[in-house]
């Protein structure tokens, strides 16, 4: 179930499979962070994934997956270690060029790669 109604401006907390197959299958790019609650980068990369779900809200659907509340929405995923970034439409994944290490790059790496694909 997710925490925040999907659109709104916020990463999504998905909790469970059956909401993680459902939003990935939409025609809407989907952005999906896995982290964890004592994760520095995690939280940095919260914070982007914030600000960015302001700026394409309605375009874009944020949601973000923790090892802690989804497990095995991870395991779906194949986390490795966090954070982790995957990109979904229509039940396809997306050329996410940053799976790991995603904290490091700039907003506006991430603007220009999420502009090629909205």
């Amino acid at each position: 179930m997710n925490a925040t109604a999907p659109g709104s401006a916020a990463p999504n907390d998905v909790m469970d499979v059956e909401t993680f197959y459902g939003i990935i299958q939409m025609d809407r790019l989907s952005l999906w962070m896995a982290d964890s609650s004592g994760c520095w980068s995690c939280r940095r990369l919260r914070e982007r994934y914030r600000r960015l779900s302001r700026v394409y809200e309605g375009r874009v659907e944020f949601c973000r997956v923790g090892r802690e509340f989804a497990p095995v929405v991870c395991d779906v995923l194949n986390v490795g270690a966090t954070p982790a970034t995957f990109a979904f439409r229509r039940g396809e994944a997306l050329d996410w060029p940053w799976p790991d290490g995603v904290p490091a790059k700039s907003e506006a790496q991430y603007r220009a790669w999420l502009d090629r694909h909205v």
